[in-house]
Protein backbone atom coordinates (compact mmCIF):
# COMPACT_ATOMS: atom_id res chain seq x y z
CA UNK A 1 0.00 0.00 0.00
CA UNK A 2 1.18 3.37 -0.87
CA UNK A 3 2.11 5.46 2.00
CA UNK A 4 0.62 8.88 1.98
CA UNK A 5 2.53 12.09 2.77
CA UNK A 6 1.01 15.00 4.10
CA UNK A 7 2.35 18.21 3.48
CA UNK A 8 1.76 21.66 4.47
CA UNK A 9 0.65 25.17 2.45
CA UNK A 10 5.07 26.19 3.01
CA UNK A 11 5.09 22.93 1.15
CA UNK A 12 3.01 23.45 -1.39
CA UNK A 13 4.36 26.78 -2.15
CA UNK A 14 7.58 25.39 -2.70
CA UNK A 15 6.63 23.04 -4.92
CA UNK A 16 5.04 25.30 -7.24
CA UNK A 17 7.46 28.28 -6.49
CA UNK A 18 4.34 30.32 -5.85
CA UNK A 19 3.66 32.98 -4.26
CA UNK A 20 0.72 33.33 -1.29
CA UNK A 21 -1.31 35.07 -4.14
CA UNK A 22 -1.29 32.70 -6.71
CA UNK A 23 -1.37 29.72 -4.07
CA UNK A 24 -4.84 30.98 -3.00
CA UNK A 25 -5.90 31.84 -6.59
CA UNK A 26 -5.08 27.80 -7.59
CA UNK A 27 -6.69 26.88 -4.53
CA UNK A 28 -9.83 29.11 -4.86
CA UNK A 29 -10.42 27.70 -8.75
CA UNK A 30 -9.83 23.88 -7.11
CA UNK A 31 -6.55 23.34 -9.21
CA UNK A 32 -5.23 22.76 -5.87
CA UNK A 33 -6.99 20.85 -3.16
CA UNK A 34 -5.88 20.14 0.52
CA UNK A 35 -7.06 16.16 1.48
CA UNK A 36 -7.25 16.95 5.70
CA UNK A 37 -7.27 19.72 7.89
CA UNK A 38 -6.15 20.31 11.18
CA UNK A 39 -7.00 23.07 13.69
CA UNK A 40 -7.92 24.83 10.70
CA UNK A 41 -4.77 23.76 9.05
CA UNK A 42 -4.62 22.80 5.12
CA UNK A 43 -3.11 19.54 4.57
CA UNK A 44 -2.16 17.98 1.30
CA UNK A 45 -1.22 14.68 -0.37
CA UNK A 46 2.31 15.33 -1.53
CA UNK A 47 2.24 12.63 -4.49
CA UNK A 48 -1.47 14.21 -5.62
CA UNK A 49 0.26 17.81 -5.89
CA UNK A 50 3.30 16.77 -7.79
CA UNK A 51 0.71 15.15 -10.29
CA UNK A 52 -0.97 18.42 -10.05
CA UNK A 53 2.32 20.18 -11.06
CA UNK A 54 2.86 18.06 -13.63
CA UNK A 55 -0.59 18.80 -15.27
CA UNK A 56 0.23 22.47 -15.07
CA UNK A 57 3.21 22.03 -16.40
CA UNK A 58 2.42 20.43 -19.82
CA UNK A 59 -0.37 22.61 -20.26
CA UNK A 60 2.09 26.17 -19.62
CA UNK A 61 4.26 24.30 -21.72
CA UNK A 62 2.07 24.46 -24.60
CA UNK A 63 0.93 27.91 -24.10
CA UNK A 64 -2.17 26.87 -22.64
CA UNK A 65 -4.44 29.33 -20.29
CA UNK A 66 -5.86 28.87 -16.67
CA UNK A 67 -9.14 27.70 -18.18
CA UNK A 68 -7.96 25.08 -19.58
CA UNK A 69 -5.30 24.03 -16.78
CA UNK A 70 -8.75 23.76 -14.37
CA UNK A 71 -10.33 21.63 -17.33
CA UNK A 72 -7.83 19.33 -17.53
CA UNK A 73 -7.35 19.04 -13.51
CA UNK A 74 -11.10 18.23 -13.49
CA UNK A 75 -10.62 15.65 -15.90
CA UNK A 76 -7.60 14.20 -13.66
CA UNK A 77 -10.02 14.08 -11.25
CA UNK A 78 -12.37 11.76 -12.71
CA UNK A 79 -9.39 8.90 -12.65
CA UNK A 80 -6.52 9.57 -10.79
CA UNK A 81 -4.21 6.80 -13.16
CA UNK A 82 -4.37 8.86 -15.75
CA UNK A 83 -1.08 9.98 -17.38
CA UNK A 84 -1.00 14.03 -18.49
CA UNK A 85 2.50 14.67 -20.24
CA UNK A 86 1.41 16.13 -23.59
CA UNK A 87 3.86 16.39 -26.41
CA UNK A 88 2.12 17.81 -28.38
CA UNK A 89 -1.18 19.76 -26.83
CA UNK A 90 -2.56 21.09 -30.00
CA UNK A 91 -2.85 17.20 -31.45
CA UNK A 92 -4.71 15.54 -28.31
CA UNK A 93 -8.12 14.78 -28.31
CA UNK A 94 -11.32 16.84 -27.13
CA UNK A 95 -14.14 15.55 -26.00
CA UNK A 96 -17.39 17.34 -25.28
CA UNK A 97 -20.53 15.46 -23.44
CA UNK A 98 -23.83 17.67 -23.05
CA UNK A 99 -25.82 15.37 -20.60
CA UNK A 100 -28.55 17.22 -18.03
CA UNK A 101 -28.02 13.92 -16.09
CA UNK A 102 -24.95 14.37 -13.98
CA UNK A 103 -24.70 10.77 -13.03
CA UNK A 104 -24.67 9.77 -16.87
CA UNK A 105 -21.81 12.39 -17.98
CA UNK A 106 -19.71 11.31 -14.83
CA UNK A 107 -19.86 7.24 -16.26
CA UNK A 108 -19.28 8.49 -19.57
CA UNK A 109 -16.48 10.84 -18.68
CA UNK A 110 -15.02 8.09 -16.54
CA UNK A 111 -15.52 4.97 -18.82
CA UNK A 112 -14.07 6.84 -21.81
CA UNK A 113 -11.01 8.33 -19.44
CA UNK A 114 -10.42 3.99 -18.52
CA UNK A 115 -11.37 3.16 -21.95
CA UNK A 116 -8.90 5.49 -23.69
CA UNK A 117 -6.16 6.25 -21.06
CA UNK A 118 -3.25 6.20 -23.18
CA UNK A 119 -4.60 8.66 -25.56
CA UNK A 120 -3.67 12.53 -24.96
CA UNK A 121 -6.94 13.99 -24.72
CA UNK A 122 -9.48 15.40 -21.95
CA UNK A 123 -13.27 14.72 -21.45
CA UNK A 124 -15.66 18.04 -20.74
CA UNK A 125 -19.40 17.54 -19.72
CA UNK A 126 -22.11 20.64 -19.78
CA UNK A 127 -25.32 19.53 -17.79
CA UNK A 128 -27.16 22.11 -20.45
CA UNK A 129 -27.37 22.90 -23.71
CA UNK A 130 -26.46 26.56 -23.12
CA UNK A 131 -23.13 25.82 -21.60
CA UNK A 132 -22.67 22.82 -24.01
CA UNK A 133 -22.90 25.61 -26.85
CA UNK A 134 -20.70 28.33 -25.03
CA UNK A 135 -17.63 25.30 -24.22
CA UNK A 136 -17.99 23.64 -27.73
CA UNK A 137 -17.33 28.05 -29.53
CA UNK A 138 -14.48 28.68 -26.61
CA UNK A 139 -12.29 25.22 -27.11
CA UNK A 140 -12.55 23.39 -30.45
CA UNK A 141 -13.60 19.71 -29.88
CA UNK A 142 -13.32 16.55 -31.96
CA UNK A 143 -16.31 14.92 -31.15
CA UNK A 144 -19.54 15.94 -29.25
CA UNK A 145 -21.80 13.85 -27.64
CA UNK A 146 -25.61 14.80 -27.03
CA UNK A 147 -27.92 13.77 -25.25
CA UNK A 148 -31.58 14.77 -27.65
CA UNK A 149 -33.53 14.92 -24.00
CA UNK A 150 -32.79 18.14 -22.18
CA UNK A 151 -34.52 19.95 -19.13
CA UNK A 152 -33.26 23.31 -19.14
CA UNK A 153 -33.31 25.78 -21.87
CA UNK A 154 -32.72 24.02 -25.28
CA UNK A 155 -32.99 20.05 -26.29
CA UNK A 156 -30.40 18.54 -28.13
CA UNK A 157 -31.92 19.29 -31.35
CA UNK A 158 -31.93 22.94 -31.04
CA UNK A 159 -28.25 22.50 -29.67
CA UNK A 160 -27.24 20.46 -32.75
CA UNK A 161 -28.88 23.17 -34.85
CA UNK A 162 -26.98 25.67 -33.59
CA UNK A 163 -23.64 24.02 -33.40
CA UNK A 164 -23.82 22.85 -36.93
CA UNK A 165 -24.55 26.69 -38.47
CA UNK A 166 -21.27 27.66 -36.66
CA UNK A 167 -18.21 28.09 -38.70
CA UNK A 168 -16.25 27.49 -35.12
CA UNK A 169 -18.08 24.09 -34.17
CA UNK A 170 -19.70 22.99 -37.01
CA UNK A 171 -16.35 21.18 -38.36
CA UNK A 172 -16.44 18.61 -35.12
CA UNK A 173 -17.92 14.98 -35.29
CA UNK A 174 -21.06 14.23 -33.67
CA UNK A 175 -23.02 11.33 -31.78
CA UNK A 176 -26.48 11.57 -30.45
CA UNK A 177 -28.23 9.58 -27.63
CA UNK A 178 -32.32 9.03 -26.65
CA UNK A 179 -34.08 6.84 -24.87
CA UNK A 180 -37.22 8.51 -26.16
CA UNK A 181 -36.93 8.94 -29.87
CA UNK A 182 -34.73 8.65 -32.96
CA UNK A 183 -32.34 11.25 -34.79
CA UNK A 184 -31.08 11.35 -37.96
CA UNK A 185 -28.14 13.37 -39.07
CA UNK A 186 -25.49 12.91 -42.43
CA UNK A 187 -22.77 14.82 -40.00
CA UNK A 188 -23.41 12.16 -36.80
CA UNK A 189 -24.36 8.70 -35.52
CA UNK A 190 -27.28 8.12 -33.29
CA UNK A 191 -27.57 5.61 -30.57
CA UNK A 192 -30.63 4.35 -29.07
CA UNK A 193 -30.92 4.22 -25.22
CA UNK A 194 -29.85 1.88 -23.78
CA UNK A 195 -26.56 1.99 -25.34
CA UNK A 196 -24.12 -0.69 -26.39
CA UNK A 197 -20.93 0.54 -25.17
CA UNK A 198 -18.68 -2.27 -27.23
CA UNK A 199 -20.34 -0.33 -30.39
CA UNK A 200 -20.69 3.26 -28.68
CA UNK A 201 -16.68 3.13 -27.78
CA UNK A 202 -15.86 1.18 -31.30
CA UNK A 203 -17.56 4.47 -33.02
CA UNK A 204 -15.76 6.86 -31.32
CA UNK A 205 -12.46 5.04 -31.73
CA UNK A 206 -13.64 5.21 -35.59
CA UNK A 207 -14.50 8.58 -35.52
CA UNK A 208 -11.49 10.36 -33.79
CA UNK A 209 -8.68 7.94 -34.03
CA UNK A 210 -8.66 7.31 -30.31
CA UNK A 211 -6.26 3.90 -29.21
CA UNK A 212 -7.54 1.67 -27.18
CA UNK A 213 -6.00 0.35 -23.98
CA UNK A 214 -6.38 -3.21 -24.44
CA UNK A 215 -5.50 -4.25 -20.70
CA UNK A 216 -9.14 -2.39 -20.23
CA UNK A 217 -11.08 -4.13 -23.11
CA UNK A 218 -13.15 -6.67 -20.32
CA UNK A 219 -14.04 -3.18 -18.59
CA UNK A 220 -15.94 -2.40 -22.11
CA UNK A 221 -17.97 -5.07 -22.07
CA UNK A 222 -19.97 -5.13 -18.25
CA UNK A 223 -21.16 -1.44 -18.75
CA UNK A 224 -24.20 0.73 -20.39
CA UNK A 225 -25.80 3.78 -20.33
CA UNK A 226 -29.77 3.70 -19.92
Amino acid sequence: MKETILIDTNEVIKIFNFSLESFKKYKTLGVIKACAKIVNKDLFDKGDILKRKKIIESCKRNGKGLDEIVKYIKAYETDKNIQFEFKDFSRSKRILIIEDDESVGEFLEKYLMRTFVVNDFVVYHATNGIDGIKIAREISQDLIIIDMVLDLGMDGREVYRELIKDPRTNQSKFIFISGNFGFKSKKGIFFKKPVDMKKFVDKIEELIDLKRYQTKKIFIDKNSIS
